[in-house]
């Protein structure tokens, strides 16, 4: 695959990520219409011309404005799953105990489990 291929398959990669999933009734048109919502410096035809490879420098402006993007919604997602299996791990050892042997840590993973999910500020 040319370097050029390969640049092509990462922003489509990212304008993927940033449009989100495709609907039953979004044609690809409707669907790349997602990301000039999402990412305000870019317009359709320029994510148009990212993702049929018109424009094939990734490192073209737009491009890494759709990747700084997708990179936050990459980490939003991360820190969601997160804060989910420490709410887990929260909610066992919260089970576990029998004497608050425990319970700063579990508040301590909690607070955690909170902010990484948005409820709280740090």
């Amino acid at each position: 695959m040319s370097e050029d291929q390969s640049g092509v398959k990462k922003v489509r990669r990212e304008i993927a990520i940033v449009a989100g999933p495709k609907d039953w009734g979004d044609t690809r048109e409707s669907w790349l219409a997602r990301v000039p919502r999402k990412v305000k410096t870019v317009s359709f035809r320029t994510v148009k011309a990212l993702w049929y490879g018109e424009i094939s420098d990734p490192d073209h402006w737009a491009a890494r404005d759709i990747r700084r993007e997708a990179e936050l919604i990459e980490a939003k997602s991360e820190a969601a799953n997160l804060a989910s299996k420490y709410q887990e791990i929260a909610g066992g050892m919260r089970a576990l105990q029998d004497q608050n042997l425990l319970s700063a840590e579990i508040d301590r993973l909690e607070r955690i489990a909170r902010i990484l999910g948005g409820l709280d500020r740090a």
